[in-house]
């Protein structure tokens, strides 16, 4: 199998036979903090895999143009990840006439720099306004040219610099591709169009870790949006204590949810991860770092209870009703190679499952920003 990232414009019908898993219904993506504060243990989640029925009747027009991402892994990079993703979709239903996988396939890591390089300094809100950080350069390097990337780093005064593997302090992994490596970069980069934005929903709080407070028509809303304009809706959400972004790619009002198996069993995960944190609490070297994080697990029990308290008044799961959602935490099997480091061997994941399957209720219970990027 070739080395080079392979991106896939999947069309309906490439969804249907790839995605289609008769013998099990589910994924297992794993999400990590997104700082380095919020510690290093990863959360394992289940999502619906598609089968043959799940495109049945739901609005699939965008699913054309959907890219399967590489898996982030610990790089915290969820909001650059589905940003980049959805330029990508932008970038292939605006030029059809490029069939190269290459030439569809841009740069997340390039995206990731101009945020460590202070483009996003004066936004009045970063996690709805990032896209205006890449509309001061207009342009973007292709994945190809300057790719999703592992390597060895250390910390330098708080700051990732390129280290040696033998080096004290080093580390391998994707959190490299937080590097500014370009500069002297000889290729040629893509011209963008500018980018806006339309909010949907912004949490009251501004707070990318709370629950319950997405109106009660947020689905409708995020349907609404996604037929307005005919493209993805992008979200940020409480992912079992971690905020996560993600793209919303289409619905169906009749594919089952399969028992919500995401909403359903929050309030039992997030106590579980309580519970975790309590054994840190009880390990802590000082009184201050165990009452913080007390404070940490109160929270986690609070939102779950929070989740299951409003699930439950609103019904449950319903049985029928699912977001199409392109991910970046769930890596899939069937999925080819990425091969994040040319000159390194073993390091390969499978890509992300190009969509998986979100029920109604995610939406309505831990959605807490919502917005659409659009070219003018």
């Amino acid at each position: 199998m070739s080395k080079l990232f392979i991106l896939l414009a999947l069309s309906l019908t490439t969804l249907n036979t790839t995605l289609a898993k008769p013998n099990s219904r589910f994924i297992i993506g794993a999400k990590y903090p997104n700082t380095e504060a919020e510690g290093t243990r990863p959360v394992y989640s289940k999502a619906i895999a598609p089968d043959h029925n799940s495109f049945k009747g739901g609005y699939n027009d965008l699913l054309p143009f959907v890219t399967a991402s590489p898996d982030q892994e610990n790089a915290g990079s969820c909001l650059f990840m589905s940003s980049t993703g959805i330029v990508e979709w932008w970038h292939a239903k605006m030029n059809p006439q490029l069939t190269s996988s290459e030439d569809r396939d841009l740069s997340e890591r390039y995206f990731m720099n101009l945020s460590k390089e202070g483009l996003d300094n004066d936004l009045n809100y970063w996690p709805t306004d990032m896209i205006y950080a890449l509309n001061k350069r207009g342009k973007i390097y292709r994945n190809e040219d300057y790719r999703y990337t592992k390597g060895w780093y250390k910390k330098v005064n708080g700051k990732r610099v390129p280290a040696l593997e033998n080096e004290d302090g080093a580390y391998y992994g994707v959190p490299f591709s937080w590097i500014s490596l370009y500069k002297n970069l000889d290729a040629p980069m893509v011209k963008l169009p500018k980018f806006e934005r339309e909010i949907i929903f912004k949490d009251p709080a501004e707070n990318r870790w709370n629950v319950t407070t997405a109106p009660k028509d947020i689905v409708s809303k995020i349907k609404r949006m996604i037929k307005k304009r005919n493209a993805p809706v992008l979200a940020i959400y409480n992912h079992v204590g971690f905020w996560h972004a993600t793209m919303i790619v289409g619905f169906n009002d009749h594919a089952s949810t399969e028992g919500c198996p995401f909403v359903g069993t929050y309030d039992e995960r997030m106590n579980k991860r309580a519970d975790e944190i309590v054994e840190e609490a009880n390990l802590a070297q000082t009184q201050a770092q165990k009452k913080k994080l007390l404070r940490k697990a109160k929270n986690f029990r609070r939102r779950g209870k929070q989740v299951e308290d409003s699930y439950q008044a609103n019904g449950g799961c319903s049985s029928k009703g699912v977001f199409y959602v392109r991910d970046s935490i769930y890596s899939d099997p069937d999925m080819p190679l990425y091969d994040y480091d040319l000159t390194n061997s073993g390091e390969e994941t499978n890509l992300n499952a190009p969509v998986i399957l979100r029920e109604y209720e995610w939406a309505e219970q831990l959605i807490n920003h919502a917005y659409q990027i659009y070219p003018l």
